[in-house]
């Protein structure tokens, strides 16, 4: 029989493992998943022999039964800027990236987490698109919520003070086509005996999928379930000139998703953040205005995002002086704009830059 995926699980679903398949007294089942919880997301052990409140009988059960499993790092990539690359092989094979993006200390990092090798979607300034198609699935729970595991064992980050203080789900993917999943993988983070994780230290990005999930809309759902910041990739608010470089808008209108917007902001109380790739084309006048119109209905912060080139495309990068002169219009309409800069370009491991080239060859 194949052993269960110990990472595959949130807290509930480990619980009635236990009790289904290694015949856990029901009333013991809740205390043996925290110190399994306990003891791989705190202490970080290895294999189930360590399991040191566990007796040795139980142990060697719970071995047969549950895996520590998790992909391979096969090759990583230091920028100058003290960005980490993991390039992380999967059991089928296929390959994802993982980014550990340094604070101006370089003592504190922002994980970069993927969701899927390579992306569904295909919007036209973004690197990831670019992965074929053929090679293209969700990763599992397991898979998402290793990458942090793996990167904290690169940097030692297993004290009580944590060395990856936040987590963006931006890199590969995109989180409302894998909903499921990504839950399972935040329930862990977030769990106190998992790896702690407060709400506000975890953003989930979206394109704005407008899909039903249980009778309500995915962003209302994710509202319920993830409860953590919610940035949505906007990048155009002339829906014309949105769906020429995101062709999703097309399925799921800007005006269909302010709604649904709304409704996360109410039930979470916390500002949506409108992440917006800094292209020639759309820090125009008329983009701010309509930018603004939007930002007046749903409670929002905006992310202006360096763009990197692609070499196969034709965007050009706004130049500073258009970047300043759109964040102010934004900012005199009483708003928050924020210019980030890329990091990790040098490696390609900066915003719309994960293609790594073994998964392209691989398909």
């Amino acid at each position: 029989m194949e052993k269960k995926n110990f990472f595959d699980l949130n807290f509930d679903q480990l619980k009635n493992f236990l009790i289904e398949k290694a015949d856990i007294d029901s009333n013991k089942a809740k205390m043996r998943a925290q110190q399994m919880f306990n003891a791989v997301y705190k202490k970080n052990i290895k294999s189930f022999g360590e399991l040191t409140t566990f007796g040795l009988d139980l142990r060697e059960k719970i071995k047969n039964l549950i895996s520590l499993e998790k992909p391979k790092i096969i090759d990583v990539q230091k920028s100058k800027d003290g960005t980490i690359k993991f390039l992380l092989e999967l059991k089928d094979k296929r390959n994802v990236e993982t980014v550990l993006i340094p604070d101006k200390s370089l003592s504190r990092y922002t994980i970069c987490l993927s969701v899927s090798v390579g992306c569904y979607l295909s919007c036209e300034f973004c690197a990831t698109a670019q992965i074929s198609k053929k090679v293209v699935r969700n990763l599992t729970p397991g898979e998402i919520i290793s990458q942090i595991i793996l990167s904290k064992d690169y940097i030692d980050d297993w004290s009580t003070q944590k060395k990856i203080t936040n987590q963006v789900l931006m890199g590969e993917g995109s989180p409302f086509l894998n909903l499921n999943n990504v839950k399972v993988a935040i329930d862990n983070s977030k769990n106190k005996d998992g790896l702690e994780y407060g709400r506000t230290r975890i953003t989930v990005s979206t394109v704005g999928i407008g899909i039903k999930k249980d009778d309500m809309s995915a962003i209302e759902w994710a509202a319920k379930e993830l409860d953590v910041y919610l940035a949505w990739s906007l990048h155009s608010s002339i829906p014309k000139h949105r769906s020429e470089i995101m062709a999703i808008n097309d399925k799921y209108s800007i005006d269909s998703l302010i709604p649904q917007l709304k409704k996360y902001y109410d039930h979470t109380k916390l500002p949506i953040f409108i992440e917006w790739i800094c292209l020639e084309e759309n820090m125009t006048d008329e983009h701010a205005k309509e930018l603004v119109k939007i930002m007046k209905k749903v409670p929002s912060k905006l992310n202006l995002i360096e763009f990197n080139p692609l070499t196969n495309k034709d965007f050009k990068p706004a130049s500073q002086e258009n970047i300043n002169k759109f964040s102010k219009t934004i900012q005199d309409n009483g708003f928050l704009s924020l210019f980030r800069r890329s990091r990790g370009r040098d490696i390609n491991a900066s915003c719309g830059s994960l293609a790594n080239k073994k998964a392209v060859s691989n398909g």
